[in-house]
């Protein structure tokens, strides 16, 4: 099933219904339920603030699993009457499996790109700050279209970039590669749904945990004959 489809359910019974959420983070999603879910959260803030909340919530319990703390609070026997032992004990084993599952999973990778900064966050479950802007244009040489100095401490990064053509209906693509050597290029993220601002601009946030290095910024959706448009840069 294509994203359309996905897009039309894509609601809050939704969402709480089959935990897209906690799926999401987890990156247990097929590409259609996560394109449909990233222009849900787009379209709706408050999404966005309870992904961050959750996202802190686990980088949490791996620190704690780390330090030794988490294991007590699961194996400690709870003191309740007996009327309530049953609902406790099912509580403590749906808790012990949902932090399994987390933990199983471990740290997950920092995702290179997003819609929003929010989707950032340190060590320490604390937004990342927004370092810097830069405006990119459509590719017209052989040069790059950006230059971006890596920040003496983690933060994201705001790209601007110029769309040239009439978005789908489904909004806008931006996808990021690196740009090895070889100049061959390797997919590290999309972030899709989007849509400009009024000023003729689409809006993403580059992650400050990166690398030195050449990237290719390809932005996409549109109808016509032209509905690309590819921006290259360097990190340093």
């Amino acid at each position: 099933m294509g994203s359309e489809w996905f897009i039309e359910l894509m609601d809050r019974k939704y969402i709480d219904d089959f935990h897209i959420a906690a799926r999401y983070l987890a990156d247990q999603l097929s590409d259609s339920e996560r394109e449909a879910f990233e222009a849900y959260y787009v379209e709706h803030p408050e999404m966005m603030r309870e992904l961050e909340a959750a996202a802190r919530l686990k980088v949490g319990l791996i620190k704690m699993h780390e330090a030794g703390e988490l294991e007590p609070l699961l194996t400690r026997a709870p003191r309740f009457p007996r009327t309530f032992q049953f609902a406790a004990a099912a509580a403590v084993v749906v808790a012990a499996v949902g932090i399994s599952i987390f933990l199983m999973r471990g740290p997950s990778s920092p995702a290179m790109l997003a819609a929003s900064p929010a989707a950032f966050v340190d060590s320490r479950g604390n937004p990342l700050s927004v370092a810097g802007m830069h405006t990119l244009m459509r590719a017209r040489g052989s040069g790059y279209d950006a230059e971006i100095s890596l920040a003496a401490a983690p933060a994201t990064t705001e790209l601007r970039l110029r769309t040239d053509f009439e978005a789908a209906p489904s909004g806008y693509r931006v996808t990021l590669s690196s740009v090895g050597d070889d100049g061959k290029s390797t997919a590290l993220a999309e972030v899709s749904g989007l849509a400009a601002t009024d000023d003729g601009y689409v809006h993403v946030f580059l992650n400050g945990v990166h690398s030195a290095g050449t990237y290719r910024l390809v932005l996409s959706g549109g109808e016509g004959p032209e509905t690309a448009s590819t921006f290259l840069i360097r990190i340093r």
